[in-house]
């Protein structure tokens, strides 16, 4: 009787260890976090931006040229080299915080994009403060400027979060040597946000 009452406590130390050691091996938090920290396939982890931006500013997404992205990047870009700035992970967003005004906005972007004879087209949905805009496509490493209409109602609040969702982002490596592992799309050049 007494033996049997000593393997219940054992029991119940070796059941906890157990749901210990699956915590560890597949813990349950939240997609972004699983994300940023565990499976590394974003730099999407919430933080300020200053996202000043006057409207019609040209921002740039190339290394040492004026007016880069900085201020405006919330998360999701790799850092500028000398042909733009690639996307990482399956997201990237933007903030910019502007004087309102009462007339919808034009988003020129123009960006080239990761692909090759088996992937000839890179798909991104362009959505701003949470509203889907529209789809694009684009089909060539050389870069393509594109036009999306932001409307008036959003624009009349002074501040926009710009999220562009890549459904086929894949791995850098594919690209060729000497690249890294995490998921990229698109090859940012410059955008801008105008009145129309």
């Amino acid at each position: 009787m007494s033996r049997s009452i000593l393997w219940l406590p054992i029991a119940l130390v070796a059941a906890f260890e157990l749901y210990a050691a699956s915590l560890v091996l597949r813990p349950n938090v939240d997609a972004a976090y699983r994300a940023y920290y565990i499976d590394k396939t974003s730099d999407c982890w919430p933080h300020e931006t200053a996202a000043a931006y006057t409207l019609g500013t040209t921002l740039s997404f190339v290394d040492s040229k004026p007016s880069l992205f900085f201020p405006n990047k919330i998360c999701g870009w790799f850092y500028p080299n000398d042909k733009g700035t690639w996307s990482y992970g399956s997201y990237s967003l933007l903030r910019f915080k502007f004087a309102a005004v009462a007339s919808p906005l034009r988003l020129t972007i123009t960006a080239g994009a990761m692909v090759d004879a088996a992937q000839p087209v890179q798909r991104i949905t362009v959505s701003a403060n949470g509203e889907k805009l529209t789809d694009l496509s684009l089909t060539g490493a050389e870069p393509e400027t594109k036009t999306v209409d932001i409307p008036a109602s959003l624009a009349a609040s002074g501040s926009i979060d710009l999220r562009f969702d890549y459904p086929d982002a894949r791995s850098g490596r594919e690209l060729g040597p000497n690249e890294d592992s995490h998921p990229r799309a698109i090859r940012m050049v410059s955008l801008a946000l105008s009145a129309t």
